[in-house]
């Protein structure tokens, strides 16, 4: 998934999140600084949308689930509402890299690709010609890739748990706690995959050694 496509998923995530802190420090209660600064993003989505004359499936996730989430505001009162967004978004963001494992490539396949290669067409050839001949290759990127869709599910768990375990009025301390399994997760994450690309460096450092290749269709 490119940097573009994540960004207004993770500004729905942020912008409700900060804007309801902000307006809770200068005295809004919890209900209507939820409410305010969940529609911000729905807003915003409404107005990139007017102004590209097109709907995007991104954009329309974001319309609805906010829509939703607003919704819910109204009939519950339940200021944790806005909490449990981030859950929704890691869930589905674990699904669906989960999913690329078993149609196409793995999302690590694809996402580690421009750093491994460097644009260099050779480094490409080798890359794309390790996946085809090594069994190592595949199946290093394909643990990683099922590594960090697990972890996301993880994350989302973890996240509707602790907002949940918490009563509606101590949004501020569930806030709070419930960022935690998200940087810890991803920190492991981060160490899994580093240590695991490393072991498959010299597949694709031989086969640029050994011949030159060209690059393999996608």
């Amino acid at each position: 998934m490119k940097p573009a496509a994540i960004l207004p998923i993770l500004l729905d995530v942020i912008v409700p999140i900060g804007g309801y802190f902000l307006l809770h420090a200068l005295g809004m209660n919890d209900f209507w600084a939820l409410t305010i600064a969940g529609a911000a993003t729905g807003a915003a989505a409404i107005v990139n949308t007017v102004r590209k004359r097109k709907l995007d499936s991104i954009g329309l996730l974001i319309v609805l689930e906010v829509a939703l989430s607003v919704a819910l505001l109204f009939v519950t009162r339940d200021p944790r509402i806005l909490l449990l967004k981030p859950a929704f978004y890691t869930t589905i963001g674990g699904l669906f890299v989960l999913g690329t494992c078993v149609a196409g490539r793995p999302l690590v396949y694809e996402t580690g690709k421009p750093f491994a290669t460097k644009g260099d067409p050779a480094r490409l050839a080798a890359y794309e010609q390790s996946w085809q001949e090594s069994p190592k290759f595949r199946q290093v990127l394909t643990g990683v890739t099922v590594g960090w869709g697990i972890g996301f599910l993880l994350v989302s768990v973890a996240t509707v748990a602790i907002v949940l375990h918490f009563p509606a009025e101590a949004v501020s301390s569930s806030f709070a706690l419930s960022q935690l399994p998200s940087i810890a997760v991803f920190v492991a994450l981060i160490a899994f995959t580093r240590l695991r690309v490393r072991t498959i460096r010299p597949i694709v450092a031989e086969r640029m050694r050994v011949s030159p290749v060209s690059p393999v269709s996608q």
